[in-house]
This record gives C-alpha cells, sequence and structure tokens, in this order.
C-alpha cells in the first residue's frame, strides 16, 4: 500500500438528509483511508421517508465538475451511482472510457430505486444506456436483486441472482454483484468465470438507509487501497453489514441511516458525553490482497 493517501471519484445525486447518494459515498471513502472527490449529477430534496424532490445538474456543469477532478487529483479508484438521465450518460461515457484506459478501476452502482421506495431514473431511457454506456468501462456493478432484474429485463423475482449475474454479464458487465436483501444472508458475487456466494448476516434493525451507497464506495475505495476485486468485494459486504448493525436507528421515520463511520460506537472518548469516536478510522485493511 503506498505512503499517500490514494483519492477516490463518486459520480452521484446529492442527499439531503446525508445518508445516501455524494454524502454516504464521502464518509465511505473516508471509511477506508480515501480522499473523496465528487461530481454531483442531481439534487433530491428526501430524508430517510423518500424523495420530496429532484433536480438536475445542467451536463455542462457535470463535464465541468469532472474535468476539474481529472485534471487536478491522481485518482485512484472510480465509482458512479445514480443513473440519472440518458442525456448525463451519453456526456460522462467518453471521459470514463478514458479513465478506464488509464487503469482506474470504475465501479458501476446502477441506483434506480432508493432505499424508501423512490424512482431515481426514467426506465425507458435509461435502462438499455446503463448496459451501452456503464457496463463496458466497468470494473464490476453492484445491483442490488431489484435493479439486477430491471436491467436484465426479467420478472421480479423470477430469477436467481445466479441466473441475474450471468445475464448482466452476457450483456457486457465484467463482473457482476448481486446485493442480498433480508432473505439472502449475503452477497452474490460473478467474477466473470466463477460465482461466489458471500455470506453475512442480515441486521433487522430499519437501519438501511445508504447500504447500497456505502457498499459500492467501499468497493471502490478498497479497490484504490490495493486489493483485489474479489477481497474487496468480500470486505465491502462485511463492512457495509456493520455500517447497518451500528445504524443510527434513532434518526428518520423511514429506513434509518447507517453509520460507516462508526461514529456511534463508543462514547466519551475525548471526554465530552455527546462525542464519538470513529472507530474505523483505526482499523487496519489487513485482509488477504
Amino acid at each position: 500500500m503506498s505512503d499517500q493517501v490514494p483519492v477516490c471519484l463518486t459520480i452521484g445525486s446529492s442527499d439531503s438528509g446525508g445518508g445516501a447518494g455524494v454524502q454516504g459515498d464521502i464518509k465511505a471513502y473516508a471509511s477506508v483511508g480515501c480522499f473523496a472527490t465528487t461530481v454531483v449529477v442531481g439534487i433530491t430534496a428526501q430524508n430517510t421517508a423518500g424523495i420530496a424532490g429532484r433536480w438536475t445538474v445542467p451536463v455542462p456543469a457535470v463535464l465541468a465538475q469532472l474535468d476539474a477532478v481529472r485534471t487536478g487529483f491522481p485518482l485512484r479508484a472510480a465509482k458512479i451511482g445514480t443513473t440519472w438521465s440518458e442525456e448525463l450518460l451519453l456526456a460522462v461515457a467518453g471521459p470514463l472510457r478514458e479513465l478506464a484506459a488509464d487503469g482506474v478501476p470504475i465501479v458501476v452502482d446502477p441506483v434506480m430505486v432508493t432505499t424508501a421506495g423512490s424512482w431515481l431514473s426514467d426506465l425507458g431511457r435509461t435502462r438499455a444506456l446503463v448496459a451501452e454506456t456503464l457496463f463496458p468501462v466497468a470494473t464490476v456493478i453492484t445491483p442490488n436483486r431489484r435493479e439486477a432484474e430491471l436491467l436484465a429485463g426479467v420478472e421480479p423475482g423470477g430469477s436467481s441472482r445466479r441466473a441475474l449475474a450471468e445475464k448482466l454479464a452476457g450483456l457486457g458487465a465484467p463482473a457482476v454483484v448481486v446485493t442480498g436483501g433480508p432473505r439472502e444472508h449475503g452477497d452474490w458475487f460473478f467474477d466473470g468465470v466463477e460465482h461466489h456466494h458471500i455470506q453475512g448476516t442480515h441486521h433487522d434493525n430499519g437501519a438501511e438507509h445508504g447500504a447500497g451507497c456505502a457498499h459500492s464506495a467501499l468497493v471502490a475505495g478498497l479497490l484504490a487501497q490495493g486489493l483485489t476485486l474479489t477481497s474487496a468485494v468480500g470486505e465491502a459486504h462485511h463492512r457495509a453489514a456493520e455500517s447497518v448493525r451500528n445504524g443510527h436507528v434513532h434518526l428518520g421515520d423511514g429506513p434509518h441511516p447507517v453509520d460507516v463511520l462508526g461514529i456511534g460506537a463508543e462514547t466519551g472518548r475525548f471526554g465530552g458525553p455527546g462525542l464519538r469516536f470513529p472507530l474505523s478510522w483505526a482499523r487496519p485493511l489487513d485482509v488477504p490482497r
């Protein structure tokens, strides 16, 4: 691992509630020792109960952000989240191809539905373009089951995660993680050759807002730290699960925010009764590479 702090990029939307989106990604990157840069493509007015409003950032502003980051920072990994619009996907496809050609790993998290059930994308306009523009530049894609079914064009509940992963690989994704729900006990990872069931424990505490964003950003951050894809996917799953277990269950009326930094795990470290110490900052990345 380099002594320099790895720089990571996230391309996504703002979550005014702070639990997911760009705000969530910044925390996830910090939790594995990475510096976060951002390209905001959309703004949402949301809390844990759902999205009350959404606004698109003009494409020239998106491209200006992306150019500023690419020319000003030595990027070691990137993540693209919200698949916001056809125009956006077409605009960022070229810069992302250049990043991929430079050897920068890119994690594609095709966010279409929030945990609270709000739609983020116009599926008719974006589904085919996600495969056309993002799959070729991706190192790995990380849809949840519902997003995998939408991208694969299959009926809900009609396919196993193994079949979904193979279907998405057939559409051009080099590797696929279909993240798991409450009854699936972990994630399903297809590396393009072999299938891996990454087993884990589901924490039924309602603190799932931002879990998907945290997971994909963690994969990108761990790749930036030099882990292999298999190790990064496995470690990201367990860290994301811990962020749910330690989630901020006292916040919000809907799905509560995850706590990827572990800021609620210990109290009084510096003497103040309300101050929390981010334990995950002190955890070494002692996983197989």
